[in-house]
């Protein structure tokens, strides 16, 4: 079973004022069946806007071939920027909105991901050369805590948490790097999601600090 969970559209790139992605979620869908794959994750950075034509066109399609798309699933997620309150009201350090993937696994899960959705956009936006909508820790326990396992947790790309500790971590002693502070870090995560909801991300990519957050996540899994 292949399902792609990064994925971002023209949908929900757009509601930040700035293009990040030209993708349609009908061309999505399509290339996704075509190689095979049994669903697909839309997880635009603080959108859930796409969501819904995901969804509309999955039915759709069941409706006009209900044997060919049955199995195939739509799957809600979004990229968030993960950081801490202190990092942002009270350091101004807008370098540390980390990138952090959401997935909701089912009905409970994907509201949560709409009360985090609301909570950035009413409570925590803001304008920082571009807009930006934090997530803060204490939004992210708050709301999963208490009904674990409904909603999966992802490290995303080089600009998450994890991955720049790892590349700092290097970066600091290459050949002996302690990566403790990053072990500690996925122990945390983990034990918020829920042991088997939380989820290491490799990418394809060529780029040095990728092949090595590569490696190193693959290491510490």
């Amino acid at each position: 079973m292949y399902i792609s969970l990064h994925n971002h559209t023209a949908i929900g790139s757009n509601t930040r004022g700035f293009l990040d992605s030209i993708n349609t979620v009908e061309k999505m869908v399509a290339y996704a069946k075509e190689l095979n794959h049994t669903g697909l994750c839309i997880t635009d950075h603080d959108s859930l806007t796409a969501h819904i034509d995901l969804l509309h066109h999955i039915k759709s399609l069941r409706e006009k071939d209900p044997e060919k798309w049955k199995d195939f699933k739509p799957i809600c997620g979004n990229e968030i920027y993960l950081t801490s309150k202190k990092n942002i009201l009270e350091d101004k350090d807008y370098s540390k909105l980390y990138h952090f993937i959401l997935i909701a696994k089912d009905e409970i899960g994907y509201d949560q991901l709409r009360k985090l959705s609301t909570r950035a956009w009413c409570d925590n936006s803001f304008t920082f050369v571009n807009i930006r909508t934090p997530t803060y820790f204490d939004d992210l326990t708050e709301v999963v805590r208490d009904e674990k396992g409904h909603l999966i947790g992802q490290t995303a790309c080089l600009r998450g948490q994890c991955d720049r500790m790892i590349v700092e971590a290097y970066n600091l002693d290459q050949e002996n790097p302690d990566y403790s502070l990053v072990e500690k870090w996925l122990r945390a995560m983990d034990k918020l999601f829920g042991h088997g909801n939380f989820f290491l991300e490799m990418q394809p990519s060529n780029q040095e600090a990728q092949i090595l957050v590569n490696k190193v996540i693959l290491e510490l899994s």
